[in-house]
């Protein structure tokens, strides 16, 4: 009866394939439509599936358009990637809470999931293949995992050190959520350990007896994962932006000194975490992101401290207060003052808030007559889905 099973599965998947394959090929197009007719049978379908739901007035969808393409010419044959005009399918906006373009999921036999990769093509394709392999990547040795830790950048790796019994565990809370981040795993003979290794060089643990229950390791990466001062990026945005429910706080250094300020200031910014631990305390890449840096958060000069208030996970307009920063002020207890000064009401909000998804002058014909479903151009609609 199994047999059965799998054999029909195995067909269901290869007919699926065709039909896709057929579709493309009909449209000329690697990106698949998908409209309201067409989504459900597509994505409960479809072993893993990204979908993109965008605006065709957003300028950030427009940008990122040709590397969504490209791709899905790349992966094409192993996983397609589709897109949605949210702007036209309204009811599919709605049904996944679309508050911002672009926004990505990808769906797992029909059940969505956060993206959190980034927005070139090769961030597209390489976090893609990593949803298709196996949720835990198993190691020989401590060479290997160190080989891999020197790839990580910003991005979450969460290590299990132990037995066999430990993997089981550990392949079940990857399953769940791997989009936080990348799951290893070291076979050791050892009590059984699990490692965060977050923000530039932070490595924290849970050992044994409670890294054999599944329940305390997820409380632990949920409290953990996050540095309490550590760079925001493309590789971690949405373990972030889970935790910004009320706001963030962002430190804007030079471009050309960024790492150099980052090592000098980190005292001064974990102090300000402390004392605020409801709010995020980040810094961000201030030439990667420069665009982010200059119409989001406001930073022409530097170094500069932001704060922004409101729901960022709900896609919250937030209010924006800026503070250009003395060297003097580069203290833990001055930097705190100002930011706690900013909660209190007693610091004016920035006029103008810019806002990213604001149409340019050719865009006004595409979004006249655009419904509230299409109207995410707000700054904290911006900022919930671009960095």
């Amino acid at each position: 009866m199994a047999a059965a099973c799998l054999v029909a599965r195995v067909l269901w998947h290869f007919q699926y394939l065709a039909l896709l394959c057929n579709f493309l090929g009909a449209t000329g197009e690697d990106v698949l439509t998908l409209t309201g007719d067409t989504f459900a049978a597509t994505v409960e379908a479809a072993p893993l599936i990204l979908v993109k739901f965008y605006a065709p007035w957003c300028g950030h969808c427009r940008r990122v358009a040709p590397d969504y393409e490209q791709a899905a010419g790349i992966l094409k044959g192993r996983v397609p990637l589709a897109k949605v005009d949210a702007t036209v399918e309204a009811t599919l906006a709605e049904q996944y809470k679309i508050e911002g373009y672009p926004t990505f999921y990808l769906f797992r036999r029909g059940v969505p999931e956060e993206y959190t990769g980034g927005r070139q093509a090769s961030g597209f394709v390489q976090w893609m293949e990593e949803q298709m392999g196996p949720a835990v990547t198993t190691l020989a040795s401590d060479t290997d995992l160190q080989a891999q830790l020197g790839q990580r950048g910003s991005k979450l790796f969460f290590v299990g050190r132990g037995d066999k019994a430990l993997l089981d565990i550990f392949k079940e809370l990857a399953e769940e959520h791997r989009s936080l981040g990348s799951f290893f795993y070291v076979e050791t003979q050892e009590a059984a350990l699990v490692e965060i290794h977050r923000g530039a060089d932070e490595v924290v643990q849970i050992s044994a007896p409670d890294a054999m229950d599944s329940a305390k390791v997820l409380e632990f990466i949920n409290a953990e994962m996050l540095p309490a001062f550590g760079e925001i990026g493309e590789d971690n945005y949405e373990p972030y932006l889970r935790k910004s429910g009320q706001g963030i706080v962002w430190a804007c250094f030079q471009p050309d000194t960024l790492r150099e300020d980052v090592i000098r200031h980190t005292p001064a910014f974990r102090e300000v975490a402390a004392a605020i631990p409801h709010l995020p305390v980040v810094y961000t890449d201030t030439q990667e992101y420069e665009e982010h840096v200059k119409e989001e958060l406001g930073c022409t000069s530097f170094p500069m401290l932001v704060v922004q208030l409101g729901n960022m996970t709900a896609g919250e307009e937030a209010k924006r207060y800026r503070k250009l920063l003395l060297e003097e002020e580069m203290n833990g207890q001055a930097l705190t003052a100002w930011v706690q000064s900013v909660l209190a009401g007693q610091v004016e909000e920035d006029d103008g808030l810019d806002e990213l998804d604001e149409p340019d002058e050719d865009d006004l014909v595409d979004e006249e007559g655009a419904d509230g479903a299409s109207g995410g151009g707000s700054e904290g609609t911006a900022a919930k889905t671009e960095l």
